[in-house]
């Protein structure tokens, strides 16, 4: 794009972190079938999560005609959720940040900004869910009722995307 300016690669900066931020929550179940776990170690130790958490929070996630949730199991969601919440805090707070400062952002260099619709988005999501990253609605579900919402509201985020930039 050109633009070099101070306030503007602060307010790239902030979208960068928030947007990371999502995109480690949104490949926590895909991580997690590669055994690795998309959690920062610090978060994890502070809500005792381990892969055995993710594991088990998955499988109750994907097995959700199984009423017989145990308490570990309970247990393990609710660990999840809160590490998830306070991740998700995170990203918000940077989004937020850039999205109070975009107007000192050069108007030629505000399109590159678009991309914190999509994850302001994704976070509202999230906190439909109650956190729960791995809700299957929030995980990706196929070409069923749910594949049809999200893709009509990703239509409807890129139709609507400049009223982030306008405030």
């Amino acid at each position: 794009v050109g633009v070099r300016d101070e306030a503007a690669d602060t307010v790239a900066s902030d979208i960068g972190v928030g947007l990371g931020i999502i995109t480690a929550l949104r490949s926590t179940g895909f991580r997690a079938t590669q055994g690795e776990c998309s959690i920062p170690s610090d978060l994890a130790s502070k809500h005792s999560v381990s892969m055995d958490t993710v594991w088990s929070a998955w499988d109750a996630s994907i097995n959700t005609q199984d009423n017989n949730t145990t308490d570990e199991v309970a247990s393990s969601q609710e660990a999840l959720r809160k590490a998830t919440l306070e991740m998700a805090d995170m990203a918000f707070f940077h989004l937020h940040r850039a999205r109070e400062n975009q107007s000192s952002v050069p108007k030629e260099g505000r399109p590159c900004l678009l991309p914190a619709v999509c994850g302001l988005q994704y976070l509202d999501s999230l906190k439909e869910f109650n956190y729960d990253v791995l809700h299957p609605l929030l995980v990706g579900g196929g070409e069923d009722a749910a594949g049809l919402d999200r893709r009509r509201r990703l239509s409807l985020m890129f139709l609507l995307g400049r009223t982030w930039l306008t405030g």
